[in-house]
């Protein structure tokens, strides 16, 4: 793609954004601390062959042909055990609101659980963005939107959460939401769901090309970006997973504490 390309793509991406990251700027400092996907889990797998002694053969015949028998039958009846997915999805579609903006700024992932990345932006304010919520002034009861920013080296990730009053506003919302990336140079990625409802896209974003996962989870809409390095689907969607359980942790009463899912 040439220079004017570029720029004509990056410009639509730039509409794009505003739409789906609700006022999350692109804007901050980089360091060179940390990998694009982090340090994913390793999956081991073990085998017991040859760990238990070999049996007796019976001296009747018969009762070999019997034992023989009744063992094919249990191996032919026992269900064959699939390995659970390395990062398995939230499923919950809870009606629960969260219009609480201390909560809300919980459920984004903090410094702790995003070790190695440097925080850059973070904010919390009404759906509107007419007002900044503070510790002197509280939008509790409102509508909100949070967002907060971290890079490491190249690489820009955000999290982008959007809550509404109710299921069907959040299902209205996410639908805004993908409208807004099939308006623009992307495409979409097909990936395991997440939440109550998603989709994943891939495209040209401000800091180069990346990947956008959009979830709703229950009437919480949230967006996770990556961008600027190696393009990579599976480390953004580790990222969704735990923005998903913190989502689901407040909808439950709980402490938002889930960190990266493994694998």
């Amino acid at each position: 793609m040439g220079m004017s390309g570029r720029r004509m793509a990056a410009g639509v991406a730039a509409g794009v954004l505003m739409a789906v990251l609700a006022g999350c700027s692109s804007g901050g400092s980089k360091t060179a601390a940390g990998t694009a996907s982090g340090t994913p889990g390793a999956a081991v797998a073990s085998t017991a062959a040859g760990s238990a002694p070999a049996a007796t053969a019976p001296a009747d015949p018969s009762a070999a042909s019997a034992a023989a028998s009744a063992a094919a039958s249990g191996a032919a009846s026992a269900p064959a055990s699939a390995p659970a997915p390395a990062a398995a999805a939230p499923s919950a579609d809870l009606e629960a609101a969260l219009l609480d903006d201390k909560l809300v700024g919980q459920v984004l992932p903090d410094a702790k659980v995003m070790a190695g990345w440097e925080e850059e932006k973070r904010k919390v304010d009404t759906a509107d963005h007419a007002v900044t919520c503070t510790a002197a002034t509280s939008c509790a009861g409102k509508p909100l939107s949070a967002s907060v920013r971290f890079s490491s080296g190249d690489v820009v990730t955000r999290f982008i959460v959007e809550t509404l009053p109710s299921r069907d506003a959040a299902k209205n919302r996410l639908k805004e939401t993908y409208a807004s990336y099939a308006a623009g140079p992307f495409k979409k990625v097909d990936t395991p769901a997440l939440g109550s409802e998603s989709q994943a896209f891939q495209g040209p974003l401000a800091e180069g090309e990346g990947v956008g996962i959009v979830v709703r989870s229950g009437t919480v809409v949230a967006s996770v970006t990556t961008e600027g390095g190696p393009v990579d689907v599976a480390a953004t969607r580790r990222f969704a997973v735990m923005l998903v359980k913190r989502i689901e942790q407040a909808q439950a009463g709980k402490t938002p504490d889930a960190g990266p899912a493994l694998g």
